[in-house]
């Protein structure tokens, strides 16, 4: 049991996930709201069971190529996103002129 533990936590339940449930919840006042946030972490929760349940069946064929081609564009765009975030600090900071 101790080591599903430790396999499951870190990569199922990530700390960042749980950081950003908590954010979400302490950031809101509205009943609403929290009704959303816990329906979107529902249906991430059953997004991650079924990939599980078919991940033999993901992996094979021309879907797996499909993923690897979808994770390197999200890539490229996570980190094009970072440097925006990074120049965006520098010119907020008076380190780099403001884009014109």
């Amino acid at each position: 049991m101790a080591a599903a533990l430790k396999l499951t936590f870190p990569t199922v339940v990530t700390p960042y996930g749980i950081a950003g449930l908590i954010v979400l919840l302490a950031a809101t006042a509205d009943t609403v709201r929290e009704e959303m946030i816990f329906g979107i972490l529902l249906g991430v929760m059953v997004l991650n069971l079924l990939a599980m349940l078919f991940a033999r069946a993901i992996v094979q064929g021309a879907l797996l190529l499909l993923l690897r081609l979808l994770g390197a564009v999200l890539g490229v765009v996570q980190v094009a996103l970072a440097m925006q975030i990074m120049l965006q600090g520098l010119e907020s900071l008076g380190v780099l002129p403001a884009a014109k």
